[in-house]
């Protein structure tokens, strides 16, 4: 099991979608300065968006999975192989995955926790102009979807806004709980769909995360810390996690926890949430940082709820 704690987000869609054309606007600009390393998987004998993303001077590593699907040709070991090889040689704070357009993620979000990692989020780039045709033709076009956390309908200025609007209904549909960003031409808020700063402070404790960007802002989006000394009773701690508020988009953080040894990690997207342990040094202090949109009427309620568990 890897000993450092690297956020691993999966990034998905169906053939043509426009999965490295985000990536790469996301490599350029909200990721640009982070230590990412990346996971490419090519149908193919030859990785042609393999050497897309490569020539990019942000990324730390690239791992390149070929000639099979990840999600059910690549065998464990070679994928155990490629997440070791990246964490010790490039000691990176985000590791991104992407997969085939014809790739199931169930299965691919399943290795990266068997692997011995968190699951920061799921990423699904929905082509806006054919994922209509997609969903009649494929079926896992509809299971890409299904088990996104975020939805990137891509393309949208190919289409009418009417036709816009039907598209993103049906989406909202098939996964209610998924939060939608609309891209053009692979431009989207990369600090919220990825664990950039937010997955630093998961794995440097003691280190405050700065505040939202100006970037984040102008898009709504907001965030706030809760910081505490005293440790936190488990059961209400988790409780408070499963309640939070639908505005709240992602929050992650280490926990002290009451009568435990180790700490609690925790991360929520778009109401989904993770739980794992992680061994560090001395008592630490718990540290929590939540984004979303409107965020800011929640804070008091949230740290308040949080200064509860407190024993």
């Amino acid at each position: 099991m890897p000993a450092r704690q690297v956020a691993v987000d999966v990034l998905t869609g169906f053939l043509g979608s426009g999965k490295t054309t985000l990536l790469t606007h996301a490599l350029s600009h909200g990721l640009a300065g982070k230590r990412v390393a990346l996971v490419v998987n090519e149908i193919g004998e030859i990785g042609v968006d393999g050497r897309i993303v490569t020539s990019l001077e942000y990324v730390e590593k690239m791992v390149e999975l070929s000639s099979g699907c990840i999600c059910c040709s690549i065998d464990e070991y070679r994928f155990d192989l490629a997440i070791r090889e990246i964490i010790e040689t490039a000691r990176p704070d985000l590791i991104v995955i992407e997969s085939t357009g014809l790739a199931d993620p169930e299965p691919l979000a399943y290795r990266v926790k068997n692997a011995g990692l968190a699951l920061d989020a799921l990423i699904t780039v929905a082509d806006a102009a054919h994922v209509e045709r997609f969903l009649d033709e494929a079926e896992v076009a509809a299971e890409q979807i299904a088990a996104a956390d975020f939805l990137v309908v891509s393309k949208a200025d190919l289409i009418g806004s009417e036709a816009l609007a039907r598209v993103r209904a049906r989406l909202a549909r098939m996964n209610p709980r998924a939060l939608q960003l609309v891209s053009l031409h692979g431009a989207v808020d990369a600090d919220v769909l990825f664990a950039t700063d937010v997955a630093r402070h998961r794995a440097r404790v003691g280190r405050a995360p700065r505040a939202a960007s100006a970037h984040l802002a102008r898009d709504g989006f907001g965030s706030f810390v809760y910081r505490g000394r005293r440790p936190l009773e488990q059961d209400a701690f988790e409780r408070v996690l499963h309640e939070l508020p639908a505005e709240v988009i992602r929050a992650k953080g280490v926990v002290r926890l009451a009568e435990r040894e180790w700490h609690r990690v925790f991360n929520v997207v778009c109401g989904r949430v993770d739980l794992g342990w992680v061994k560090l040094e001395g008592d630490g202090e718990t540290e929590a940082v939540f984004i979303g949109r409107g965020v800011d009427r929640h804070r008091d309620a949230v740290v308040a709820a949080l200064a509860a568990c407190e024993r």
